[in-house]
């Protein structure tokens, strides 16, 4: 009987032993595929990890290349009544929930990614509490109104770096805003949102693939693409947190490649670029805003995702139409709260899995 519950014994020891080392080895995988999915959340092109703070500038300014002509084209909207966003293939270029007119066009070269046809598209919103806030005084608009007008003229400046007199500019398209059958009554009377698009055309002596050969991402779960989204979004809070300045760069080294080729920008405007991320970067007493109550839109013909704010009211005007990453700081405690956004739109290169969801190019 003693052998007999000696053998038990030592049956149960080796059980033991061998449940808590399964267990043990269930949670390092556990944490290993959480540290591999932190890692996946943040996918950098190869092509992109010698960028460093040293040699940014260096490397983005071999990036543009010097043409005979240069032409940039611009938008200049003249709104009435209303409240608007406006994007470039798909791609968000401007938004403006104020009623003041814009004095300055919208470079759009960034958003135009190869020469031919481009659509432009108009979103009006109703005015809200804008005159409210202009004047102290008013009702608020929930609806767009009859008079609503928007007049878009697509521009273009051949020699831009050269010279931005308006004797310079050549109008490209005009369009208005569609109105009624035999009336002058804008045809979205009535209603909280109305969308529309035009075409133009560009004729630029750069071509950059962008998000073209990028998946159809309306075509993935929804609820797994918003997760891996999320943990993007969340990655790229802990690099700014830890100031991890190179990597930073490096994630959006294909973004500022294709906006300083299409511009032509010049090497001080460049240093400009790596500017603002060392500023944003350590910027003090960052507090991100939590990532909560965003919707998750699709740009680029379904190709781009990115968390943002509501447009369509009722929203809180200080969020409205912004990224969803964003943080508030004081630059000193007499200083009144800032917030600074910065949009993650992410995209994925055909054929490769959700893990490798990326910065757009």
């Amino acid at each position: 009987m003693g052998r007999f519950n000696e053998i038990n014994m030592k049956k149960i020891i080796l059980l033991l032993f061998t449940v808590t080392t399964i267990s043990s080895c269930a949670q390092k995988t556990e944490k290993n595929t959480l540290q591999k999915e932190n890692i996946m959340s943040i996918y950098i092109p190869r092509e992109y990890n010698h960028i460093n703070k040293e040699n940014f500038v260096e490397e983005l300014s071999k990036e543009v290349k010097r043409y005979d002509e240069e032409p940039k084209y611009f938008l200049r909207p003249i709104q009435n009544n209303c409240v608007y966003e406006l994007l470039v293939n798909d791609y968000p270029v401007y938004k403006d929930y104020g009623i003041e007119k814009l004095s300055t066009p919208i470079e759009i070269n960034h958003a135009i990614l190869q020469s031919g046809p481009q659509t432009v598209t108009v979103r009006l919103y109703p005015l809200g509490d804008a005159l409210k806030r202009a004047y102290g005084e008013g009702e608020t608009v929930t609806t767009l109104l009859p008079k609503t007008e928007m007049k878009i003229s697509v521009v273009k400046y051949e020699a831009f770096n050269i010279s931005q007199d308006l004797d310079d500019e050549i109008i490209v398209k005009e369009h208005i805003a569609p109105t009624k059958e035999d009336t002058n009554e804008f045809i979205g009377a009535g209603l909280p949102y109305y969308e529309y698009t035009f075409t133009f055309n560009a004729e630029v002596p750069y071509s950059n693939i962008g998000w073209l050969r990028g998946e159809d991402l309306t075509k993935f779960d929804k609820k797994i693409l918003e997760e891996k989204v999320l943990a993007y979004y969340k990655s790229i809070s802990r690099l700014f947190d830890s100031k991890k300045i190179d990597s930073i760069l490096q994630i959006h080294y294909g973004l500022q490649k294709r906006e300083v080729s299409s511009e032509f920008k010049e090497i001080f405007r460049i240093k400009r670029v790596l500017e603002w991320y060392e500023e944003t970067i350590n910027t003090k007493n960052k507090n991100f805003f939590p990532l909560k109550d965003y919707e998750m839109h699709f740009f680029g013909n379904k190709r781009i995702v990115a968390l943002k704010n509501r447009s369509l009211e009722p929203v809180d005007r200080k969020f409205r139409g912004k990224s969803a990453f964003g943080f508030k700081y004081k630059e000193n405690e007499n200083t009144p709260t800032r917030g600074k956004w910065l949009d993650l739109y992410l995209y994925l290169p055909k054929g490769q899995p959700l893990d490798s969801l990326q910065m757009i190019p």
